[in-house]
């Protein structure tokens, strides 16, 4: 969010805040050089060290104890551990003793004197640092503002840090773009409900499945269309916060928004306005300016630009309150055909002669568990985490990010897109390990893709012959068209610049586009599974598929057939395929260091030609090796973002909006890139990502450190030295800068990843061939007339047929598959008696209070792994130079700003 942005009163309060400030430090620090001047003017060691005990006590308006006798019993004094008056109090006795006991030490005068002028001392620092945190805010307020030119969409709390140039990777981007989405497609739209009806009417249980989606979606738009009180003041203040959360709209528009959801009379008025407008939807269009909606281009921290579209206020509300509406629906009709016979399963069904020898030999079939099974489990977690992730189960959910965007957001109890990628490639990995060991000598294919410029390139024809196919009614598909053919004009072009009407592609960050999206891609989904029985994982239209090479093939020509009717194309850049076989095996294992991989590789490429698509198994900065069988961070496309990150701070124009990009580049978009640990990806792949963690930080800094440089630019703006370097890694709410340091996750994490993959994974598998024995022994135990009826013979079952069907039966290998998917806990560094001492001087935080949300807070116990780390190593030179773990009073400086300029969504500028 822009300074512009901010209310007003926010703004004084501010400005307010930081005088006030201002004159408590000059009072400080007038009273005290008088205390200092008054005790210096004493010889006497004794006296002068009472009078700097009476001065502080004047000072930090602590009610001394009197000395002489009173009523008091002494009740009224405040005995709590924090109070600072408790060691005031000693300090007061002490030296009442000392005046008349001659075998008081000196010497503890003199510590008493010395701890008095340290606590002067310290006052002096803290009002500085106050004073210096209050100052960085300011100039982070004003270079927000600096540049009013670029007006409300292009700024955010990250204007004042980018460099704002035409770039020329945003010119090329746009008019790709424009190529794209202002020419008409050439769809046949006959073609894809001749392809649909043929998918969904093969056999008898799917033509009845896709009945049931046709006829409850026909009664669902017959009802929302004729619904009379579509918003009412509790609905609208949802919508609203679905609204802010797409983040489509200017921060002043959000603002207004914000505005609504405070005020149950105005949410009243404005739903009464969207009732009306609700009431002649068949009339509906959009709100234009000169003729057009305004169109915004956004940097990602990928490079790629992104086209927002920047609707009216009440346009916007209407749209997402109807979205959401459909993205419920569907994902439950949908769900349930998910649910129904049609959807294949890649589960073994065990032949009934099978069934018998195991209930022979085993007894009774209790009934495992599926959910403890590994086949149960992949059911489960696909529809949990990968069927239609887009759309929402609840309007309360709100819509998801794509995952690729810093600051995505979700009110979902469901991971987050970003959370759901990394387990995804956790799931790969996790895959790939169990196929090398349940099927040995038998090949595993992994194919990654996805569509080129799909928001923008998909064909309408496409969508409404899915929407109609599905049971869209004609009076929302009418409604539909108008939405997708929406007026637009660049920003940049003025007022005055031409604009054009879609006529491909949905617009960014909509709901229904949303729900366009994913009722056509579940058709491939659907085509996918049809064909090979198995899932197809898909993240939007990111997908990838997995499996025999026969299998794979099978799938990619349903996902080549589905593309091709359907109008779009995939993304060459993003597709690709890897093998795994047993040649890799053998060679990786047997390989000597002058070996050369070029066979291997050529053996990879002429295997892939045949029915599979070419090219590399990418995301993020990663690479999956088909000889190491795991995911490698790929260094020259970390070279060209190190080059990135360094333009982009060169051009930070102050000193928290520095740290802001140095966070979300550098703790945040490299590291979720370099995909998160887990137990399936091993130690290896920590050592990788800490070792890449230095060398970035060695290109970035090649002469000093972060902080040494952070330092430096204090030293150069306001004259500032000696700032410890825990000051900025220190939570802000505590007057520190809150600088990340992505390094101490994965330490936290690095001890607990001791075995390999392979081992966690044999260690299961053992566990069940020991379950063989114990069985074996049982049955073996038993009489002739306990067996079953039907006799199998005497000799118990071989090892090959108890183990044969483990994906299906086994508990044990179910437990191991949960165990390489999980992410290593952090290891939390010890409480030690100086750290329990350090924050034992703290006081009580209330709860919701800033203090409690610090990070660093007592007790030790509740703090995150990573502060209490940052704890661990910065505690004693804060306290060193601070005598306090809360560097700065939080009530005196603007938190409150710092908080609000944080939240917003940072803006890359090209």
């Amino acid at each position: 969010m822009t300074s512009a942005a901010l209310p007003e009163t926010l703004r004084s309060v501010t400005s307010t805040k930081i005088s006030e400030l201002k004159k408590q430090r000059d009072r400080y620090e007038t009273v005290k050089s008088d205390i200092l001047r008054d005790a210096g003017r004493v010889t006497d060691k004794l006296e002068r060290t009472r009078l700097l005990l009476r001065g502080v006590y004047r000072q930090a308006r602590i009610k001394a104890v009197d000395d002489e006798p009173s009523d008091s019993d002494g009740s009224d004094f405040d005995y709590d551990a924090s109070n600072p008056s408790r060691t005031r109090y000693n300090q007061q006795l002490f030296l009442q003793q000392a005046q008349k006991d001659p075998a008081f030490a000196p010497g503890l005068v003199q510590e008493i004197q010395d701890d008095l002028l340290r606590e002067l001392e310290l006052k002096s620092v803290q009002h500085a640092h106050a004073q210096f945190f209050s100052e960085l805010v300011t100039e982070w307020l004003s270079s927000a503002v600096a540049d009013p030119s670029k007006g409300s969409q292009a700024a955010s709390v990250d204007d004042s840090s980018f460099e704002n140039i035409g770039r020329k990777e945003m010119h090329e981007q746009r008019a790709q773009w424009e190529s794209i989405v202002f020419e008409k497609s050439k769809v046949d739209q006959s073609r894809i409900k001749e392809y649909l009806a043929h998918l969904f009417t093969s056999e008898k249980v799917v033509k009845i499945a896709h009945k049931e989606i046709e006829t409850s979606t026909k009664l669902f738009s017959q009802n929302l269309w004729y619904d009379k009180e579509f918003f009412d003041a509790e609905n609208l203040k949802l919508t609203i916060e679905g609204v802010l959360q797409t983040d489509i709209l200017s921060d002043e528009k959000n603002v207004i928004l914000k505005s609504f959801q405070n005020n149950k009379e105005v949410l009243q008025e404005v739903a009464d306005v969207l009732n009306m407008r609700y009431a002649s939807l068949d009339t509906w269009d959009w709100s234009t300016v000169d003729g057009a909606i305004t169109v915004h281009q956004r940097k990602q921290l990928n490079g790629k630009y992104r086209i927002f579209m920047e609707e009216e206020v009440l346009d916007a509300i209407l749209l997402h309150a109807i979205g959401m509406k459909f993205a419920v629906h569907f994902k439950a009709c949908l769900s349930r055909f998910f649910e129904s016979l049609a959807w294949k399963t890649a589960a073994t069904n065990i032949p009934k002669i099978d069934r018998e020898r195991r209930e022979y030999f085993l007894g009774a079939d209790q009934g495992t568990q599926e959910s403890a099974t590994v086949e149960g489990k992949r059911k489960i977690q696909y529809k949990q985490e990968y069927f239609l992730t887009q759309l929402p189960i609840t309007e309360a959910e709100g819509v998801r990010g794509y995952g690729d965007a810093d600051g995505d957001v979700s009110r979902s109890d469901r991971k987050s897109p970003v959370e759901t990628k990394q387990a995804l490639l956790h799931l790969l990995i996790t895959e790939a390990i169990l196929a090398q060991d349940l099927r040995p000598g038998k090949s595993h294919t992994v194919i990654r893709s996805d569509f080129q410029w799909f928001g923008p390139s998909l064909p309408h024809e496409t969508i409404f012959a899915v929407l109609e196919f599905f049971g869209v009614t004609s009076e929302w598909l009418d409604f539909f068209r108008k939405f997708l053919q929406a007026p637009m004009r660049f920003a940049q072009d003025g007022p005055d610049g031409q604009f054009q009407v879609r006529k491909k592609g949905v617009p960014m960050s909509h709901a229904l586009s949303d729900v366009f999206g994913e009722a056509v891609l579940f058709v491939m989904d659907y085509a996918v599974n049809h064909a090979t029985q198995n899932y197809l994982y898909r993240l939007h239209d990111d997908f990838w598929f997995w499996g025999s090479e026969d299998l794979c093939i099978r799938g990619w020509e349903a996902m080549t057939k589905f593309a091709e009717v359907m109008g779009i194309q995939f993304n060459k850049e993003k597709t690709g395929t890897v093998i795994f076989d047993q040649i890799t095996s053998f060679r990786q294992e047997h390989r000597s260091g002058t070996e050369s991989d070029t066979d291997e590789d050529e053996y990879l490429s002429t295997k892939s030609r045949h029915g599979l698509p070419k090219g590399e198994v990418r995301w993020g900065f990663l690479r999956l090796d088909a000889q190491s069988r795991r995911f490698v961070i790929d260094q020259s496309m970390v070279d060209d973002h190190i080059q990135e990150l360094q333009r982009q701070l060169s051009h930070c124009t102050s000193i928290l909006s520095y740290i802001q990009a140095y966070n979300a580049y550098l703790a945040r978009f490299f590291s979720n890139n370099f995909g998160k640990p887990s137990y399936a990806f091993g130690r290896e792949h920590i050592d990788n990502m800490i070792d890449t963690f230095v060398r970035i930080e060695k290109a970035i800094f090649p002469e000093n450190t972060v902080t040494a440089h952070l330092n430096k630019l204090v030293k150069e703006k306001f004259d500032m030295e000696d700032i410890p370097d825990g000051v900025w890694y220190w939570p802000v709410q505590m007057g520190g800068m809150d600088l990340r340091n992505p390094l101490v996750p994965l330490y936290c994490m690095r001890d607990n990843l001791r075995g390999t993959p392979q081992k966690i994974l044999q260690n299961y598998l053992d566990f069940d061939e020991a379950e063989y024995l114990v069985a074996k022994d049982r049955f073996d135990r038993r009489s002739h007339s306990k067996k079953n009826h039907r006799s199998f013979g005497d000799e118990f079952m071989s090892s090959e047929e108890y183990l044969r069907y483990r994906e299906e039966r086994s508990t044990f290998l179910g437990t191991a598959y949960d165990r390489l998917l999980e992410i290593p806990q952090e290891f939390a560094a010890f409480e030690t008696n100086e750290i329990a001492a350090f924050l034992d001087k703290l006081p009580p935080a209330s709860r919701g209070s800033r203090a409690s949300k610090s990070g660093i807070t007592k007790p030790f116990h509740r703090m995150k792994p990573y502060w209490k780390w940052v704890l661990a190593v910065y505690g004693s030179q804060i306290m060193e130079k601070y005598g306090s773990l809360q560097i700065v009073d939080a009530a005196q400086v603007p938190l409150g700003v710092v908080s609000v300029m944080k939240a917003g969504k940072i803006r890359w500028q090209g």
